[in-house]
């Protein structure tokens, strides 16, 4: 009957609702099931990683029957870096399989320094501003990725360090600037330990450990093979933790309230230039107390001394008579702190590390002492007086050389009162004693010209050597000579310091002996080269600050030389 049928109608219609509803929920339990495979997507999503969850990507796997969680998260190294004379369009470029980006801007050049037997140039863009912002996530700031406000305070201390200075355009031969810069990097969850929570970024221990002292912050324990590293300072901390599938695991935070206080008064620094410490490869030696040598004038290319056995070695090689270091030795049974005279090798065997132009003088300290008689005024106001003596005992046998020297000395003492006193921010200064610093480098250069034209046999690096193995001797001779009351003029200034460079005089017929003997080279060419060679440290100390001269640095203030550009992993949490 008609009634009949349309009731069979509805019940069919009602049953074939039910069907397909139970159809659609087995399909959505079954997507629910399938996408649950795909372990660790929902840690890679934009309220844990920010931007970078846009890389992320599911690829299933029919031999698994399941979902494979890929992600991409930054690489974080430093490489040198050149920047171009001319503005160049920002490229994407790609290094070993890789995509790396500059942290910051000013795109440039890469010049792979960090891998030896390759040199290679690129032209590379900056890193989008949305992957390394903080704030561009959905979630809590708190429960990001750590490495994301890592990322937003390197950019922001690039755009300090470089924007804000002529460090651009420093071609100098003297250093080669390093830049941190951003790789790419793909990953899957497959690979990470059950226990982590949030996709890691990946570092070196060799970049970590400059990068985070470039933010401002002082390692407190670096202790890598263990898995314990902790750094503080300028708001920042860092510190580590130790898993025991990867190793150690470095958690990042900084201060909220000073980082939203300066945007909102649009403050990029609270920080002046000079504080700034030069941001170069050969500073980052320093760093690790390893001290880089002039490439055209020492023999070798560095000189460890962080520790004070490394002193020691380091001595054996410039004396290998082991006279200095046993003087050393000698010298710390009365002062645990004293290796002085050896400082004279920082200002006498390093390349010029300021850039032309900029303000930024700060070094860290290589070596336990090292402020010498060539960076402190007793040593400039005692030379100076000597040297006049010196030239006035002469009279016209004096050589121009020294003659160019006292005149040099005297047009910088009477244009900047700073040049015998000590540190002054006027950068017209440190541009002029620069000039004077690469005339002695000039002289030097002429000196090994002549040297390989075979007129006679002259080595800057065994006049440094010399006058190191004579200089660890004065800091004894000048308490005995005051003790027994046979010091000189002092001019009102510290006795001992400036009792020490009446003592190098002293010295001057000792290595123009030696050398003369050794090399062949002429008497009055080894006197002028020593008179020259204590004016250029001069300009070198004045050139850049470490410390005041009462500071003591224990090793503990340094890191390990072995771990200079190490290539040991070490992951960001």
């Amino acid at each position: 009957m008609p009634g009949d049928n349309s009731k069979e109608a509805q019940l069919a219609s009602a049953a074939l609702a039910v069907a397909l509803t139970a159809l659609a929920i087995a399909i959505v339990q079954l997507l629910g099931q399938l996408f649950a495979t795909a372990d660790g997507y929902r840690r890679c999503q934009p309220s844990v990683m920010g931007a970078w969850a846009k890389y992320t990507r599911l690829r299933w796997k029919w031999s698994e029957m399941r979902f494979e969680t890929l992600f991409t998260t930054p690489e974080i190294l430093l490489m040198n870096y050149k920047p171009f004379p001319e503005a160049t369009p920002k490229l994407t470029g790609s290094l070993w399989g890789r995509e790396y980006q500059w942290i910051g801007e000013t795109p440039g050049a890469i010049e792979d320094g960090t891998f030896e037997h390759r040199q290679i140039y690129r032209s590379i863009g900056s890193l989008d501003s949305n992957l390394v912002d903080e704030n561009k996530g959905s979630g809590m700031r708190d429960e990001m990725a750590c490495w994301l406000p890592f990322l937003n305070s390197i950019r922001d201390n690039e755009r300090r360090v470089y924007l804000r200075s002529r460090s651009n355009e420093d071609t100098s031969k003297y250093h080669t600037l390093r830049r941190p810069v951003c790789g790419l990097v793909r990953r899957s969850w497959d690979f990470m330990a059950p226990e982590l929570v949030r996709p890691l970024a990946m570092t070196y221990i060799g970049d970590i450990a400059v990068i985070v002292l470039r933010l401002g912050m002082e390692w407190q324990t670096f202790r890598p093979e263990a898995g314990e590293m902790r750094a503080e300072g300028n708001e920042h901390i860092i510190y580590s933790t130790l898993d025991r599938s990867i190793g150690p695991i470095l958690h990042y935070a900084h201060g909220q309230a000073r980082d939203v206080y300066l945007k909102e008064h649009r403050i990029e620094s609270d920080v002046p230039d000079r504080r700034l410490i030069i941001p170069t490869r050969e500073v980052d030696m320093m760093r690790f107390g390893i001290l880089p040598c002039h490439a055209g004038l020492m023999r070798r290319k560095s000189y460890n001394m962080g520790t004070i056995g490394e002193v020691q070695a380091t001595l054996d090689l410039l004396d290998p008579t082991g006279s200095a270091s046993k003087k050393v030795r000698d010298n710390r049974q009365f002062d645990a702190t004293s290796t002085h005279g050896f400082s004279d090798l920082i200002p006498m065997g390093a390349p010029m590390l300021r850039q032309r132009g900029d303000k930024k003088i700060l070094l860290p300290v290589p070596t336990e002492h090292c402020i010498g008689l060539c960076s402190l005024k007793e040593g400039f106001v005692i030379f100076r007086q000597r040297l006049a003596e010196y030239i006035v005992e002469e009279g016209d046998a004096a050589s121009e050389q020294a003659r160019w020297v006292l005149d040099s000395y005297d047009k910088l003492r009477d244009t900047h009162g700073c040049w015998e006193d000590g540190y002054n921010g006027f950068t017209p200064f440190f541009d002029e004693v620069y000039d004077r610093w690469e005339e002695t480098t000039a002289y030097f250069e002429q000196l090994d010209r002549q040297n390989t034209n075979g007129q006679y046999c002259f080595s800057y690096a065994d006049l440094v050597a010399c006058h190191i193995k004579h200089a660890v001797n004065f800091w004894h001779q000048a308490h005995e000579r005051i003790r027994e009351a046979k010091q000189r003029d002092h001019h009102g200034l510290t006795d001992w310091l400036a009792e020490g460079m009446h003592l190098y005089w002293d010295y001057l017929p000792k290595i123009v002996e030696e050398l003369a003997y050794r090399l062949g080279a002429p008497q009055s060419m080894i006197r002028d080269a020593w008179i020259t060679l204590i004016f250029r440290a001069f300009c070198w100390s004045r050139s850049h600050h470490m410390c005041r001269a009462e500071e003591r640095f224990p090793e503990s203030t340094r890191l390990p030389s072995r771990y200079w550009e190490s290539k040991l992993p070490v992951y960001l949490g």
